[in-house]
């Protein structure tokens, strides 16, 4: 029987796990994909035998060329595994380490599903009914929309001012739209915090040290429900598909399968700021694209 996807990106964290222990940094290298070969060939003379070694596998998901995989190294030591089919081989592109275990829903973030309905019919904004009125978005700086397809809700944050492109330069973050509030029939409710945040670029002389600095814009998207993360993501100096920043909109883009959502057909949703169902800002029924 062929092997799956998802058995072939568990079977790279079975390797890696016997490289360590036995502290072969060849074996350990050829996980890796092309473009961080220069950088994990640094970590040559480092490696050493780790007969201690242990990953517990989490959650496996592939979607198309690209692989996630989740797994615990220790008690309070997760791995999030990005990977990318290399000459048909699974490699390695990116590993993310944290304290607190993620959530399994996390792995629809880190490879999202293929584009849907509203993106691949050119994103017509234009057709999408605004939630506040004219005179309450010029008070306040800011209108919203919100909509889903079979793959994601779409919410659009359109401000009075040019919002920085992700990772250029800045001194201070714009700001004004509210914490939002996310509530789907039959998944529950979830809060969505985005901001613009504060990056820092450091260059390094000769010697390692830091020898300037350079502020820049990091978009931060995450979601959270009862109060504990299901995913974050980031557009900084690296993109992200769930993020995207174009003169004065901000679109933000979240999985369905993050919620758990699998069938969009019988969902209904609504937006509004943390307040919801008191809402104080903002409040909007994000309908089913197409109607």
């Amino acid at each position: 029987m062929a092997q799956s996807d998802e058995a072939k990106v568990s079977g790279v964290l079975e390797r890696m796990e016997r490289a360590e222990q036995t502290g072969d940094f060849n074996a350990f290298a050829a996980l890796w994909s092309r473009e961080k070969q220069a950088e994990i060939e640094k970590m040559r003379t480092y490696m050493r035998a780790q007969p201690q070694r242990q990953y517990r596998a989490i959650k496996a998901y592939v979607q198309g060329e690209q692989g996630v995989m989740l797994a615990q190294a220790a008690a309070n030591s997760y791995v999030t595994m990005m990977l990318r089919r290399e000459e048909g081989q699974w490699r390695i592109r990116d590993m993310e380490w944290r304290e607190t275990a993620p959530n399994p829903k996390s792995v629809y973030a880190v490879v999202p599903p293929d584009t849907g309905a509203f993106a691949r019919d050119g994103s017509r904004w234009d057709q999408i009914a605004p939630a506040l009125d004219a005179d309450r978005a010029a008070r306040l700086g800011f209108q919203m929309r919100a909509l889903f397809d079979e793959s994601f809700l779409y919410i659009r944050i359109e401000t009075n001012g040019e919002l920085p492109a992700p990772g250029s330069t800045i001194e201070k973050p714009p700001s004004g739209w509210p914490v939002l509030k996310i509530v789907a029939s039959g998944a529950g409710e979830f809060v969505l915090y985005d901001a613009v945040d504060v990056g820092d670029q450091a260059t390094f002389d000769e010697h390692g040290k830091a020898n300037s600095h350079r502020a820049f814009a990091a978009y931060s998207l995450r979601l959270e429900r009862n109060h504990e993360e299901v995913f974050t993501a980031w557009a900084g100096l690296d993109p992200t598909p769930l993020i995207g920043v174009a003169g004065r909109n901000l679109e933000l883009r979240i999985p369905l399968a993050t919620m758990g959502i699998t069938d969009s057909r019988a969902t209904r949703m609504t937006v509004g700021d943390a307040a919801w169902p008191k809402s104080t800002v903002v409040s909007v029924d994000a309908r089913r694209y197409p109607h």
